[in-house]
């Protein structure tokens, strides 16, 4: 199919293209203002110059993995504005996990569902040392060694890095050691630092969460990138965000996936100041300029209906995203702000990417894929 995009011609006198959706469809270097720009763009052209990319690189091939949350624990001292998950220690709701249990819980999904990954994701807990990461992932190993363990995120490290006093490639050597097979994207929200610090002034700096990642690449451990939206930043925050994760990208090629979802305000502090999510085609604007900006750089984009909902991540595999993410059974952090989430089966996600005309495609931690429906 011939996808036509209506743009603007607009060349320099030397020749060179100006139009910042050309450049990105010529495959030009993209600057921030550039990717600003991009932002700006009608929708449609948007989606459908992102949509030729995604078809051009995985034909009609949607892919997916069976895949359940494990929130290990919902004890954190960090108290992100925009989290209503968490409890700080001592609260009457408060929660951790032994690692006896939290490896029932997995063995019960699995045993139930059948999966191929779990995503271990909790929060900063100052009671929680390395060893206790050490004996849940040993411990899912030996049971399920089927099962990849996508855990963690470059805030757990530096927290664990600081507690042991230890580099940060000790302790993702350590916990590669015992199990952890990719590392998380979680607590990238936006990659400015001002942005950070209104939302999350006790999380680590944009820095210091780029180096994290690349200290995990060059150890041969890969990971996904992520963006939260939709709360106090900018249309310039954004292009800056995907900036830095593509220059990261370009010196390690470490990372596997990008996803993004807005923020939900529901019960979180930072709900008395954004009272209201961004809408659907916001969500389809950020995935179709990570196209255009990634193209094949960073070839996977998830379409996470997590926050999103299920229609938006359905559109937005039209719009430049070409995997479903997972089926995420057990995921307690969105149900924290009073939103109720579907269960999705295996058979679900085949249903919905079958009903867009597009081929399902299960895979595994890496993107690779199983088995084709």
């Amino acid at each position: 199919m011939e996808i036509r995009v209506n743009i603007n011609k607009g060349v320099h006198r030397h020749g060179y293209v100006s139009n910042p959706l050309e450049k990105a469809l010529y495959g030009d270097k993209l600057g921030i203002t550039d990717i600003e720009a991009l932002f700006d763009v009608d929708l449609w052209d948007l989606g459908m110059a992102a949509e030729s990319l995604t078809r051009k690189y995985f034909g009609d091939v949607v892919t997916f993995i069976p895949n359940m949350i494990l929130n290990y624990t919902n004890v954190c001292v960090i108290a992100c504005r925009f989290c209503a998950f968490y409890r700080p220690p001592g609260h009457p709701e408060a929660y951790t996990l032994s690692v006896e249990e939290a490896v029932r819980r997995v063995e019960y999904v699995d045993k139930t569902f059948g999966i191929r990954q779990v995503l271990v994701q909790g929060g900063i807990n100052p009671e929680l040392g390395i060893e206790y990461y050490e004996s849940l992932f040993k411990a899912i190993k030996a049971r399920l060694p089927h099962v990849a363990i996508h855990g963690l995120s470059p805030i757990e490290v530096d927290y664990l890095a600081r507690k042991h006093r230890m580099s940060y490639a000790e302790v993702l050597d350590r916990l590669r050691l015992a199990g952890m097979d990719t590392l998380a994207g979680g607590g990238g929200e936006i990659l400015v630092d001002r942005v950070r610090r209104e939302i999350a002034p006790h999380k680590i700096s944009a820095g210091d969460w780029l180096l994290i990642m690349e200290t995990a690449h060059r150890m041969g451990i890969m990971s996904n990138a992520t963006m939260m939206y939709g709360h106090l930043e900018t249309r310039r925050d954004w292009a800056e965000h995907l900036y830095n994760i593509l220059q990261l990208q370009r010196r390690t090629r470490g990372f596997l996936s990008f996803t993004a979802w807005n923020f939900e305000p529901g019960n979180s502090e930072l709900t008395r100041v954004i009272p209201y999510p961004k809408t659907s085609a916001t969500l389809l604007r950020v995935v179709s300029v990570a196209r255009l900006v990634f193209r094949n750089e960073l070839p996977h984009i998830q379409s996470s209906w997590l926050s999103n909902g299920l229609d938006a991540a359905r559109l937005a595999l039209r719009f430049g995203a070409n995997d479903f993410g997972g089926t995420l059974y057990e995921e307690r952090v969105i149900p924290a702000t009073g939103l109720s989430m579907p269960v999705l089966t295996r058979d679900d996600v085949v249903n919905l990417i079958r009903g867009l005309g597009l081929r399902p495609a299960e895979r595994d931690n890496w993107y690779r894929v199983t088995k084709y429906y």
